[in-house]
């Protein structure tokens, strides 16, 4: 899962960038500093460290260290060293500091050393928190020996006090951070409900509506949703009973030409009418099965033993003649299916194989919570940019439109219909070195 493949994971990421950002900002600008100028890195005046330079010249050697202790609590450092600190390179602009300081102290040797942090020409003589890695020292020689260090970076005791001021942002920021990650989360809970309820509509317009709750937008839009929601199951009521009602007449028309063909004289003709209408009632049939698909289901599926049905449904069609064989099954495997509608699938399924090909092959692949019934036949298949296509209405893959060698299209698209009525998946795939391999995976259920 990656930050951005959620809103709330989006809006989290860029609260806790602007969080960072912010605190970024706060310590570059917010530096506690004397504001100033004539500070160059927040060091003391030249006249100031005059100041304690001569202080400590009037104080005894022995307590010079506590002098220096009292006055080390600002926002640069003091410090007592015996002797001068081994000099580093300095940029060009602290040799102006390094004139001012010998000026204020004459007769003092003075050095000032440091050097320009990364760009130090942008930050320029301004304290930063980049000055707290790339510090400038102030050495000055103290009568009676020693020498006198300034280095422009907090005390010990400025830093305590900035670590902690630091470590009570960063807890309160934090708890803020999470807080706001909360009601992000609690905030587009609703669209989360909104997208999965959307997808079980997809699969059953009985599915109960969204409900109503979130911000003003979430719930307009769970409103909106429902109510389309409402129209379109009342549109493909609409379109059942229309089909239904139509269906109806035509079965009594077809009933009448049926019995009309009877007094048909010529036998050859008689037979191509009655086999006509026969088709046109299957025809009919198979339609209304189609459009019927998205309405409610009469039962729920049940717990179906898949070795003995499988092997009942291989028997009735050898029994007719037809080479439909059953591979072993290694296994008892139970799955939630209808029985009447798992029946139909695999009979259309065999149906197809034997009217495309000359033998069919059933055989049963588990695969954890799945359990697939693989049904192959070595017809000569269908082109592998037409795979994406089956199950599809009225789609067909030969010239020819009689029912007899490849029906109206509507076998494989029944298939997918009651499938999808028991949640499971059809899969259309080549087989080698020719036919058509069909899995339809049931969820299991152990036993």
């Amino acid at each position: 899962m990656t930050v951005g493949s959620t809103l709330s994971l989006r809006l989290a990421a860029i609260l806790l960038v602007g969080f960072i950002a912010l605190q970024l900002l706060v310590a570059i600008i917010a530096l506690p500093s004397s504001g100033d100028a004539r500070r160059p890195y927040n060091l003391p005046r030249p006249e100031e460290a005059a100041a304690i330079v001569n202080a400590l010249d009037r104080t005894p050697v022995s307590q010079r260290e506590m002098v220096v202790q009292a006055l080390n609590g600002g926002l640069y450092s003091i410090a007592l060293t015996a002797a001068q600190p081994t000099s580093r390179a300095h940029s060009s602009d602290l040799v102006e500091l390094e004139r001012q300081y010998e000026l204020a102290i004459p007769g003092r040797r003075v050095a000032v050393d440091g050097r320009r942090p990364r760009f130090g020409h942008l930050i320029g003589p301004a304290a930063r928190p980049a000055r707290f890695f790339a510090p400038i020292r102030v050495a000055i020689d103290l009568s009676g020996g020693g020498v006198l260090l300034f280095t422009s970076r907090p005390s010990d005791s400025a830093q305590a006090y900035l670590r902690s001021r630091a470590v009570i942002g960063a807890l309160g920021g934090l708890a803020l951070l999470l807080a706001l990650v909360l009601a992000v989360r609690q905030t587009t809970r609703p669209l989360s409900r909104l997208a999965h309820g959307i997808r079980r509509f997809a699969g059953d317009l009985e599915t109960p509506d969204l409900p109503v709750t979130g911000p003003r937008e979430v719930r307009e839009l769970a409103g909106t949703f429902n109510d389309m929601k409402a129209e379109i199951r009342e549109l493909v009521s609409e379109r059942t009973r229309v089909l239904a009602a139509i269906a109806h007449d035509l079965r009594t028309y077809l009933t009448r030409l049926r019995l009309r063909a009877e007094f048909i004289d010529d036998p050859d003709q008689q037979s191509r009418a009655v086999r006509d209408l026969g088709e046109m009632t299957a025809l009919i049939n198979d339609t209304l099965l189609l459009a019927d698909r998205d309405t409610p289901r009469a039962s729920c599926p049940e717990h179906l033993a898949i070795a003995p049905a499988l092997a009942e449904i291989v028997d009735a069609h050898v029994e007719l003649g037809e080479r439909v064989s059953l591979s072993p099954i290694a296994g008892d495997f139970v799955v939630a299916a209808t029985p009447l509608s798992f029946r139909r699938i695999l009979d259309n399924l065999i149906a197809n194989g034997v009217r495309h090909g000359s033998s069919v092959t059933i055989s049963v692949q588990p695969g954890g919570d799945k359990v697939g019934i693989i049904v192959e036949d070595d017809g000569p298949g269908v082109p592998a940019e037409a795979l994406a296509r089956l199950g599809s209405p009225f789609q067909r893959f030969d010239p020819s439109r009689s029912r007899e060698t490849g029906g109206a299209g509507l076998g494989l698209a029944i298939v997918k219909a009651l499938a999808g009525r028991d949640h499971a998946d059809v899969i259309f795939s080549q087989r080698f070195p020719t036919g058509l391999r069909v899995a339809i995976l049931y969820s299991r259920i152990d036993a």
